[in-house]
């Protein structure tokens, strides 16, 4: 298959990069003719993609009309609109990719712009989708309820499978250590945990947390931690990519997840790939934590949490293990990325079969 993935940036700290340029890697490693057209594929620090994808700029596929199919990533740009409208002319169907960006609290985020572009061109676009991808379940509910009748495929994101090493395990008298590790942004709930600190002075825990700042977040949270007296508690480490980043995993004991909306979450998964069990707020979609007894599905109240921290600190490090280890296991079970690459290609021939 000849396949287009048009997103209008690749950063790589930001999660829809992360799907787009691994299922990108993963289909071009399979056989399939695969490109991905940015606004600007000169911008420093993207996304690693293999020599086989190819990278171009959307003014230049715009040009073009041989593909078997478009695979938007993301809503809201009148990039993104410019292709829709020239995929539909030339008639190449269209897999649309809308990575949590029609949950309840991004769709009220900043509404007064959305509410231009969804009655302008977005809504349209949409419907005229023959595939919308969801990477859950509640994210097709969403779009169900904004009253898409379109085929819907639900491909979760995926995450490489650590290899296992006999990580040395926490002595009970050592801090607890919880890891963050995304933007550091106002929708990730970090002032909630901020504010459990407060509540976690007898407790033996350090959180670390790991991303970029984002609209001065970071200013703010290290102010309320200094003003409630828990900034010693706190490691602000800044972003982290490639080995670095898997080392931070490596060292912690456990993930944090306490946003206010989250379409998926990948954190959680490459958590539970190094064998760390995750804390994940009910906000999120990640009830399967609880179920497959891999971490913690719980409110992100300040004192949710901080009860929840000292449940955990309590536990021994053969309990945690166990976590991680089951954790481990659901990975393997569903989120590979080899997994996540299979299903995404038995969409595309779902389309290619029905048009």
């Amino acid at each position: 298959m000849k396949i287009l993935y048009v997103i209008t940036g690749l950063p790589k700290a930001a999660g829809t990069s992360v799907f787009c340029g691994e299922v990108a890697n993963g289909l071009a490693a399979m056989g399939h003719d695969v490109t991905i057209a940015v606004v600007n594929p000169d911008a420093p620090n993207l996304y690693p993609l293999k020599s086989q994808v190819k990278l171009v700029s959307i003014s230049l596929i715009l040009t073009t009309n041989d593909y078997n199919v478009v695979h938007i990533h993301g809503l809201w740009s009148p990039v993104l609109h410019k292709v829709s409208a020239w995929a539909k002319a030339n008639e190449i169907p269209v897999v649309w990719s809308t990575h949590g960006m029609t949950a309840p609290w991004s769709m009220r985020h900043k509404w007064w712009k959305k509410f231009i572009a969804w009655h302008l061109y977005q809504k349209r676009d949409l419907k005229n989708a023959a595939i919308i991808h969801s990477t859950t379940a509640l994210e097709v509910e969403w779009n169900r309820k904004l009253g898409f009748k379109n085929l819907q495929i639900e491909v979760p994101l995926g995450t490489f499978i650590q290899k296992e090493s006999a990580a040395e395990l926490r002595n009970t008298s050592d801090a607890l250590k919880v890891l963050f590790v995304g933007r550091v942004y106002q929708v990730k709930g970090l002032m909630n945990v901020v504010r459990a600190a407060v509540k976690l002075k007898d407790v033996n825990i350090k959180f670390r947390i790991v991303g970029p700042d984002q609209a001065g977040h970071l200013s703010e949270l290290v102010a309320e931690a200094e003003r409630l007296g828990v900034a010693a508690m706190f490691d602000w480490a800044g972003p982290k990519y490639g080995d670095e980043l898997a080392s931070e995993y490596d060292r912690c004991d456990m993930l944090i997840l306490p946003s206010f909306t989250e379409n998926f979450g990948a954190t959680v998964v490459d958590a539970l790939s190094h064998s760390k069990p995750a804390l994940a707020s009910t906000f999120t979609p990640w009830k399967i934590l609880e179920e497959r007894e891999c971490g913690w599905w719980v409110s992100n109240e300040p004192e949710k949490l901080a009860e929840t921290f000292k449940k955990i600190a309590a536990l021994s490090a053969e309990e945690l293990e166990a976590m991680g280890k089951r954790g481990r296991k659901l990975v393997e079970d569903k989120y590979a990325w080899k997994v996540v690459c299979e299903a995404i290609v038995i969409g595309y021939v779902k389309l290619l079969l029905r048009k």
